[in-house]
């Protein structure tokens, strides 16, 4: 390539700039709302349970919580829908949760599910939490912008140009001297108007970068089912609904005994009291469980947390025989990196996965984004009209010298002959 060619080309930073501000202008509204709405989800059931005493909290009472099968019963009598697992907790001032949906399946559709809030004690259905409605439009308007599936491929796209916004940005704010920590992370409040704006945007995005990259890869989970696979792929981690690992040694042998017992071959019917007995006999000191009402002859499933997890993600799973054995438990610690990260996965995107620290600082970077969507959107306008301004004074410029050449006396036509000097 000759050096006249390269010195018309544009250099790599201008390259990455004009990519920069480009998707920063297109996708930046988008992403404002989802980050705004991100941050507002952060400390969704804190504030609910603040706001719902007695409903989303009980009063503790002597007399002990009903078994899993009378509690179910004395629902759907009090609903008149279909129990489809249940939720309960260790703590004795939380309600038990049941997830409910018609007792038929309605024709050309899934059935919409209910959830409510129980009082374990007697089975009697809570009421509805006040504020229940405003955080559920805003969980819409986080992950599908209110707009179906459509608005879910739209918040996916700007997810990706999130990542892409991180990653330029990083490029074009590398200082020189790279050890200098000043350079990256400290504002110069003695900063007026473009300047100040500049660094704003540039260090407050250094700040939150990390958190950015993991929101946004993260998010992608729940925006594409090729990424969502890929991640599946590339973890080895066993898809929802599947399998979810290698049976205890000598529980199939059990399990195969234990449907054998149903008379005329029919598998034997689970009671499902004596496997949630047999659970409280295997971890005594969980933190709270969700039992999923099991078809005939499937075992109990229950995915619970412990006591002290690691986070409210952190989830174990067992499954109960109708003999009472078990026939399968993960442990969610005993699990390989990539099978704990991908059930894990909304606890990574909203920070918990790293603690009450995780939390707070992932709920401040998110309501911070719409400072980059204006500051950015400021320093655009800005650079349009110095620009603007330039290309006025360029033209001025250019007709002051049409001007002054217009005004200059002509020189002498070379055929006229010089005047003579006077005496």
């Amino acid at each position: 390539m000759s050096a006249a060619l390269r010195a018309r080309l544009p250099s790599w930073k201008t390259v990455w700039f004009q990519i920069h501000w480009f998707i920063g202008i297109t996708a930046g509204m988008v992403l404002m709302v989802v980050g705004f709405t991100g941050g507002l989800l952060s400390y969704q059931d804190e504030i609910l349970r603040a706001m719902n005493p007695g409903v989303l909290s009980v009063a503790p009472r002597q007399e002990a919580p009903l078994p899993p099968a009378e509690l179910i019963r004395r629902i759907e009598a009090a609903s008149g829908l279909r129990v489809q697992s249940l939720s309960l907790s260790a703590a004795p001032d939380r309600p038990a949760r049941a997830f409910l949906a018609p007792r038929e399946a309605p024709s050309g559709g899934r059935p919409r599910r209910d959830v409510r809030q129980v009082d374990p004690r007697d089975g009697s259905l809570l009421g509805t939490p006040a504020g229940e409605s405003f955080f559920r439009v805003t969980r819409e308007l986080h992950r599908w912008l209110l707009a179906g599936a459509e608005g879910r491929i739209v918040v996916g796209v700007s997810t990706i140009a999130l990542v892409a916004l991180s990653l330029t940005g990083l490029y074009l704010r590398w200082p020189r001297r790279v050890l200098n920590w000043q350079a990256w992370f400290r504002i110069d409040t003695r900063l007026r108007g473009k300047a100040l704006l500049w660094r704003l945007h540039a260090v407050i995005g250094t700040w939150v970068l990390p958190l950015y990259l993991l929101a946004g890869l993260t998010g992608l989970y729940w925006s594409f089912d090729w990424y969502r696979s890929a991640l599946y792929d590339i973890t080895g981690a066993p898809r929802p609904g599947g399998e979810a690992g290698p049976p205890r040694p000598g529980a199939q042998a059990g399990g195969a005994e234990a449907r054998r017992r149903g008379e005329g071959g029919r598998p034997a019917p689970l009671d499902l009291d004596s496997a949630w007995a047999a659970f409280l006999r295997e971890r005594p000191d969980y933190g709270t469980a969700q039992l999923r009402v099991p078809s005939p002859g499937q075992p109990l499933r229950i995915t619970y947390v412990d006591a002290d997890p690691a986070h409210e993600d952190a989830r174990n799973s067992i499954a109960i025989d109708a003999a009472g054995q078990v026939v399968e438990h993960r442990r969610y610690g005993e699990q390989p990196l990539g099978h704990r990260l991908m059930g894990s996965m909304l606890a990574l995107h909203s920070g918990s996965f790293f603690g009450p620290a995780g939390t707070l600082l992932m709920m401040v970077a998110s309501l911070a984004m719409p400072l980059f969507g204006i500051t950015g959107v400021l320093l655009y306008l800005g650079r349009r009209r110095m620009k603007r301004v330039a290309r006025q004074g360029v033209a001025m410029r250019a007709r002051r010298r049409g001007a002054a050449v217009a005004a200059a006396p002509s020189e002498a036509s070379p055929a006229e002959p010089p005047s003579l000097p006077t005496r």
